[in-house]
C-alpha cells in the first residue's frame, strides 16, 4: 500500500465530509436537524462542562490514533459550546495527546504489534524512508503529509528522538486544527462561501504538503 493510496483515501475522506457539511447547510431540514442535536448536546455538557471538556478531549485523542474516525463531527460542537478558541485548544491537546499515545504503542509494544495496526507491507515502506536518525524537515513533512495516526507508530517503532517528533507533531497539528475549528464556524454561521473557500484551502495544502514530501524524500512512488 503506496503513499499515493494513503494520500487519495484522505483526499477522499475529506473531500466526503466537506460535502456532506455542505450539504447540510444548504438544504434546511437537515441543517435545522442537526442544529438541534448540537444544542442537545450542549445542553448535556453544560450540566457537566470538565466532564464534557474531558469527553472532547478524549474523542479527538482517538481521532488522532484510529484511521476510520474523524474528529470534525466533533467541532460543531465544541465551537457551540465553549467558542472557537477553546474548542481550538481542547481539540490540539486530544490531537497532541493521541500522537504521543501512538508514539508510546510504537516505541513500547514493537514491531509486530504495529503491523498488525498499519499492515506489515505499508511498515515496511515507512521504514524505508525515515530512521532514527533522519532530519527533523523529513519529520516535519511526514507528520503533516500523512495521516496523523500512522507517524507515531512508525517513528516509536523506530526509536525517533522523542524531543523531536514532539516538535514535529505539535507544530503540524496546530493549523489543521485551526482549520477545523474555522470550518466548524462556518459552519454553523451557514456561511458557505466562507465554508467552501476553507474546504478548497484545506484540499489544496493536503495536496501540495503530499507533494512537497515526495519531492524533498525523491521517493519513489508506485503508481
Amino acid at each position: 500500500m503506496t503513499i499515493k493510496y494513503l494520500f487519495r483515501n484522505r483526499i477522499l475522506l475529506l473531500g466526503l465530509i466537506l460535502i456532506t457539511a455542505a450539504l447540510v447547510v444548504k438544504i434546511d431540514i437537515l441543517y435545522v436537524k442537526i442544529e438541534e442535536l448540537i444544542m442537545l448536546a450542549e445542553t448535556i455538557i453544560s450540566k457537566s462542562p470538565v466532564l464534557g471538556m474531558l469527553i472532547f478531549v478524549l474523542l479527538a485523542t482517538a481521532s488522532a490514533m484510529l484511521a476510520f474516525y474523524s474528529s470534525a463531527f466533533l467541532v460543531p460542537i465544541g465551537v457551540y459550546t465553549w467558542g472557537s478558541t477553546i474548542c481550538f485548544m481542547l481539540l490540539w491537546i486530544g490531537w497532541f495527546i493521541g500522537g504521543v499515545l501512538t508514539f508510546a504503542m510504537g516505541r513500547y509494544l514493537g514491531r509486530p504489534i504495529v503491523s498488525k495496526i498499519i499492515g506489515e507491507s505499508r511498515f515496511t515502506k515507512f521504514e524505508k524512508q525515515v530512521s532514527r536518525r533522519a532530519k527533523f524537515i523529513h519529520i516535519l513533512l511526514f507528520q503533516a503529509a500523512l495521516p496523523s495516526e500512522i507517524p507515531g507508530y512508525v517513528l516509536g517503532t523506530l526509536h525517533y528522538r522523542f524531543v523531536f517528533y514532539l516538535a514535529a507533531l505539535s507544530l503540524t497539528e496546530l493549523p489543521y486544527a485551526l482549520g477545523t475549528v474555522y470550518l466548524g464556524s462556518s459552519f454553523l454561521e451557514r456561511n458557505n462561501s466562507v465554508f467552501i473557500a476553507l474546504a478548497v484551502g484545506a484540499v489544496l495544502i493536503s495536496t501540495f504538503l503530499y507533494y512537497l514530501y515526495r519531492r524533498h524524500m525523491h521517493v519513489h512512488i508506485e503508481y
